[in-house]
């Protein structure tokens, strides 16, 4: 009888290695899709950083284009703004516009506007006087020195009580190259005019471009995978001498209400390149 014990105890290693074998297998399957899946992953992402950089370079080449066109003063109907055209990769182009006399002047806008403005942007209209007292206060002379005016739209994130979604709402409504106390009406953006209440009015296509002072140029790209960049340019024209001047570069934010929908399917859509040759003409 004691030595058939042994005999007895061999089935249960045998099944608790069958049971080690099967768990190794299952192991070793997880382990070859969890590599599958982030060779996958790393694929994936590597394509959307490779779409992401060539609509980045692509609203690059729309900036210059817009330069281009803004500074040839076309009279080519297809020449001007909004400007939509096909890229020879397939991403399509729009360009527009905007004239800083239009917008609120952080340097130079009076405190009664700068309170409108704030108060229609935070519908609050004690944080709104608090904010543009704020932004008064900067301006202010401080020890004999000019104070603290501000030189880049940028900086409105440093005026207290100005949260980030409140300076991404403000952000393309506002200026530093106006030079106004008031806005120019007659060249304020469609939104600017809807939040003040003053109706939505666009700019006359007879007005045409400024023949000089300060715009700003977007350049909103996508691609046909769903890929999208926008980039930003404030340029002077015919300032010191020079055609045009580029005083700042900036990553544009995505703003539906701003601007009517894009038609990405609208006829008779140009390739840039017919157009920068019109330009060239």
């Amino acid at each position: 009888m004691r030595g058939l014990l042994p005999r007895r105890a061999r089935p249960s290693r045998d099944g608790f290695a069958l049971v080690a074998v099967i768990w190794s297998l299952g192991l070793i399957t997880l382990l070859g899709m969890a590599v599958m899946v982030g060779a996958r992953y790393r694929t994936r992402v590597a394509s959307n950083y490779t779409s992401v950089a060539t609509v980045e370079t692509a609203a690059e080449s729309a900036i210059n284009l817009g330069i281009a066109t803004a500074v040839a003063g076309l009279a080519e109907p297809n020449g001007k703004f909004p400007l939509r055209c096909r890229l020879p990769g397939g991403e399509r182009v729009l360009v527009t516009v905007e004239e800083e006399t239009g917008k609120i002047d952080l340097k130079t806008a009076s405190p009664a506007v700068l309170t409108r403005f704030f108060t229609a942007l935070t519908r609050d209209q004690s944080l709104g006087a608090r904010i543009a007292g704020r932004i008064v206060e900067l301006r202010k002379p401080k020890d004999g020195n000019a104070g603290a005016p501000f030189a880049t739209i940028m900086q409105l994130d440093q005026v207290e009580g100005i949260s980030p979604r409140l300076f991404r709402a403000a952000l393309r409504l506002v200026t530093v190259r106006s030079g106004r106390p008031e806005p120019d009406m007659d060249a304020a953006p469609p939104a600017l005019r809807l939040l003040l209440n003053l109706g939505e009015k666009p700019l006359s296509a007879a007005r045409g471009l400024p023949a000089g002072g300060s715009i700003t140029i977007r350049a909103d790209v996508k691609a046909s995978d769903g890929a999208r960049f926008i980039r930003e340019a404030l340029v002077s024209l015919a300032e010191g001498g020079k055609p045009f001047l580029v005083r700042e570069w900036r990553h544009g934010d995505i703003d539906t209400s701003a601007l009517a929908p894009r038609n990405d399917t609208q006829a008779g859509e140009r390739g840039c390149f017919r157009t920068a040759q019109a330009v060239a003409s």
